[in-house]
């Protein structure tokens, strides 16, 4: 998902230091700072960093291994999974410090 995105943004495959490290965390660090800021909550930042990561790893490994089988596509959504867990702790910890810098605190009122 995010790397078809990258690829319609830039018109070429980033590499994969500058998709896992850079624009992923950048894309999906907004959406959970922005959902956490309309739930008034947050815990959701963790919870919405790592449903996009498994939807984001679902819809790849789907891509990639849809003909060899359900097993193969179990397999592989934990190997990506566990790939990019160390991606997926930067981005819950970048996105946790700004939802609880103290403006975000008293202008949204974040709890």
């Amino acid at each position: 998902m995010f790397r078809d995105m990258a690829f319609y943004m830039f018109g070429k495959p980033l590499d994969s230091f500058v998709q896992l490290f850079i624009f992923e965390p950048i894309v999906i660090g907004i959406l959970a700072i922005l959902i956490a800021m309309i739930t008034k909550r947050s815990w959701t930042v963790f919870v919405t960093i790592i449903a996009l990561n498994i939807i984001d790893n679902f819809l790849l490994v789907n891509y990639q291994f849809s003909g060899q089988g359900i097993g193969t596509i179990f397999t592989q959504n934990i190997v990506f999974f566990f790939e990019k867990f160390f991606s997926m702790f930067y981005e819950i910890i970048i996105a946790y410090i700004i939802v609880k810098l103290p403006i975000m605190h008293s202008k949204f009122k974040i709890a």
